[in-house]
């Protein structure tokens, strides 16, 4: 039951037209129009044609009342008509994609955007550096029309090319999402998580990103001060670095703070009513396995979800046994004392991956026991 839960939500998780120009100039220009109706919060998204580039700048400008705009890049040779479950989409022109952007699409890395129409976009390296892009792109807009008539919108994105010969180094983005938040109605929490790094890489900028009920963010690397810190979820400020180098085997240590000062709990998710904790930022050389918080496979989430409470890693295992949902399974996990995350990570990361956990995850189940 547990490994459908995450491994569904996690497929989810990360919520909020025109072809581009070939690279022979200076920018790849892509954009997208659509009506929200009114009273609406509403994601959108298009699948566009990109020619086969190295993008080292992003520009993005939309219309009022986005809360992001993203571009992904997806292993597609053609615009896909169905999602890979076989659900048709008409997918011609803009569609609603508010079950989640990426949920049931073949999405392989984020490779453009920005959460703010005043700020500074994801995207930006020093020279020699860029992201390789190309073929079937996914926009997404993330729109929230509060008045009472249709909203038209429009969003351009433009990215800077440059020649292939003179990339020394191919970049990515960090693009850092914690699964595990739960703010109690009327309380204060965090969401914390230690994501491993598996190979030398320099930072060039970061951002953070958080919903309505964030109050701070810090992100460090091990146990070392924060080299990024925010108290703002609109008007994200963006933290460029000149130098920034994070050594393989460290980790990427980011929490977010909170306050709900509703009478409903708030989890995780894509809608301005739930929340997230994100740590983004284009960095190099590229890892997917570092950019996504991934185990060394790649293929379920890494690193330590730190508990912010105080139950053993015995009674945390007893929880998670009975949890019927991703929101029981995060109460659980979140409910553990900080000092056995990597135990109880262990177990959660085991028991997702395993048919049968009962049988494979003996060597975590015996560890947890112990603590």
């Amino acid at each position: 039951m547990m490994k459908t839960i995450l491994v569904a939500s996690a497929l989810a998780l990360v919520g909020c037209g025109d072809d581009g120009t070939p690279p022979g100039g200076d920018s790849i220009v892509l954009g997208m129009t659509t009506t929200v109706p009114p009273g609406t919060e509403l994601e959108v998204c298009k699948f566009v044609q990109v020619p086969d580039a190295y993008v080292t700048k992003d520009h993005v400008d939309f219309t009022n009342g986005s809360h992001h705009v993203l571009l992904y890049q997806t292993s597609y040779a053609a615009i896909p008509t169905t999602k890979d479950d076989g659900t048709p989409v008409d997918t011609s022109k803009p569609f609603d994609c508010s079950d989640g952007a990426t949920n049931g699409w073949s999405v392989t890395k984020l490779i453009a955007g920005s959460q703010n129409r005043e700020g500074e976009s994801l995207l930006s390296f020093p020279a020699g550096v860029a992201i390789h892009v190309g073929g079937i792109a996914l926009i997404n807009v993330h729109y929230i029309n509060s008045s009472d008539a249709p909203l038209p919108t429009e969003v351009n994105i433009e990215l800077e090319t440059v020649r292939a010969a003179d990339v020394v180094t191919e970049g990515d983005i960090l693009f850092l999402y914690n699964p595990f938040i739960s703010v109690p109605a009327g309380r204060t929490a965090t969401a914390r998580w230690r994501c491993p790094v598996y190979g030398d890489l320099t930072i060039a900028n970061v951002q953070s990103h958080m919903h309505a009920r964030g109050i701070s963010y810090a992100a460090r690397v091990d146990a070392a001060a924060p080299f990024y810190t925010n108290t703002q979820w609109e008007g994200v400020p963006v933290r460029h670095y000149d130098s920034f180098t994070v050594k393989a085997g460290s980790t990427l240590d980011y929490q977010c703070d909170y306050r709900n000062t509703t009478g409903t709990g708030i989890y995780q998710g894509p809608r301005t009513t739930d929340e997230m904790c994100m740590l983004i930022g284009s960095y190099y050389p590229a890892d997917p396995r570092t950019a996504n918080c991934t185990d060394p496979t790649g293929q379920i989430f890494g690193g330590d979800v730190i508990g912010q409470g105080t139950a053993t890693c015995q009674a945390t295992m007893g929880c998670l046994q009975t949890a019927g949902d991703l929101r029981a399974v995060t109460d659980c996990i979140l409910a553990a004392k900080p000092e056995v995350a990597h135990e109880a990570s262990e177990l959660v990361r085991c028991s997702i991956g395993a048919a049968d956990p009962a049988a494979q995850c003996g060597a975590q189940i015996q560890a947890c026991a112990a603590l």
